[in-house]
């Protein structure tokens, strides 16, 4: 029987069509002419298998969107240039004035102000909700609640949701659920097979993995791309060739990145558990993460980025722990072939609500371990926590 990662690297690459070419070529067509009048009034209507123009459709991304598609277990796929043009796109599909959404409250940070501006301008009330109250969301629920919004885990502070519990309570009473899915990626974590309707990704980070594009994905079945493919189009968001093409040779070696990468990081993050001056590792695939067991039934591994609280030292140590790492560049984003480091302390600094609910203190830091040798990256970790040390008040 042929394996995931062999089908994977065939899927969709049609060599026939493209004279025999191993990847598919880069298609820079922003439209494609027609030998006939019957060929055109075809492909217009969808009857011949032929683009017509590239913010609809381009071969390089049709390539890209069939793999994602079978990694997700879905009917469609929909490539985006950029996450939020994915998670935009999936909203206001699906939502419309007068509706009620629940959305997790360690989304990403963009996606909860799309959430509060956006949304909100166009009359859609947004409630969120603490991972913890995942197990049971009924008393949440009102007549009007269209949708439920999750990001498990969240990408700053990791908290999980009961993907189940929740899509089997929207299900009963016929309420969309979508979730992001860039931590876990589709190796690790299949959300359509627990029950969700509409997957979407960052493809920015794992996915492509090289810190060279910007990509959002999306992934669902027949029903919702009926809905979202529309929008999609009129939103114009859709991914160049060229991107499509780097996208797609990142995909090639996801699982080979990513199993590296879940091992380098857990090691990291056994390690860090055992130094005096943090005060928790925030990892779920660490057994004394909360929510490991949750963890362990929804997901099938684990990626690279988790997070670090320090000890409170001030903010002297705080940054010579950060200034004085080599290897980690302090940086936004995540899962690319690079470690960095993200000081988080400062998020939300005007809302102290959310701060709460997420865990967040100024003490708080965020890891994305990359390609580099496991054990070098300790020893520079270790030489920041020996510098935190000396600058602690």
């Amino acid at each position: 029987m042929t394996t995931p990662d062999t089908h994977l690297q065939h899927l969709a690459d049609n060599r026939a069509r493209h004279y025999g070419a191993i990847n598919t070529p880069v298609y820079r067509a922003s439209l494609f002419g027609f030998e006939t009048y019957a060929d055109f009034l075809a492909a217009r209507a969808g009857d011949l298998d032929a683009p017509v123009y590239s913010r609809t459709r381009n071969p390089t991304r049709d390539a890209l969107e069939a793999k994602i598609a079978f990694l997700e277990g879905a009917d469609h796929a929909i490539a985006f240039s950029s996450g939020m043009g994915a998670i935009s796109a999936a909203l206001l599909a699906l939502v419309k004035a007068g509706d009620h959404v629940l959305a997790a409250a360690c989304c990403y940070g963009p996606s909860r102000q799309f959430f509060d501006t956006v949304l909100a301008g166009l009359g859609v009330t947004v409630e969120y909700f603490p991972a913890e109250a995942s197990t049971d969301l009924s008393d949440r629920l009102k007549p009007n609640t269209r949708l439920i919004y999750l990001e498990s885990p969240g990408s700053l502070t990791f908290q999980l949701q009961d993907i189940r519990a929740v899509t089997k309570l929207a299900r009963q009473r016929h309420i969309a659920t979508v979730i992001d899915n860039s931590w876990a990626t589709p190796l690790y974590q299949k959300p359509l097979s627990m029950g969700v309707d509409v997957v979407v990704h960052s493809g920015t980070k794992y996915i492509a993995g090289h810190s060279d594009v910007v990509v959002g994905l999306l992934a669902c079945n027949a029903a919702m791309y009926r809905r979202i493919r529309p929008v999609a189009t009129l939103l114009g968001a859709g991914l160049a060739p060229d991107d499509a093409y780097l996208v797609t040779r990142g995909l090639r070696t996801l699982s080979l990145r990513l199993a590296r990468q879940q091992e380098s990081a857990l090691k990291i993050a056994r390690r860090l558990e055992d130094k005096p001056e943090v005060r928790a590792v925030l990892h779920p695939g660490l057994p004394s993460f909360p929510q490991h067991h949750l963890a362990q039934a929804q997901m099938h591994g684990y990626s690279s980025l988790f997070g670090l609280k320090l000890h409170p030292g001030g903010e002297k140590a705080r940054h010579a722990f950060v200034d004085s790492l080599s290897l980690f560049s302090i940086a936004v984003s995540w899962g690319g072939f690079e470690s960095l480091i993200l000081p988080v302390g400062r998020a939300y600094q005007d809302q102290p609500a959310v701060r709460q609910t997420m865990g967040i203190n100024d003490d708080l830091f965020r890891l994305s371990i990359g390609l580099e040798g496991v054990d070098d990256l300790i020893a520079d970790l270790e030489a920041g926590l020996a510098a935190w040390r000396r600058a602690a008040e």
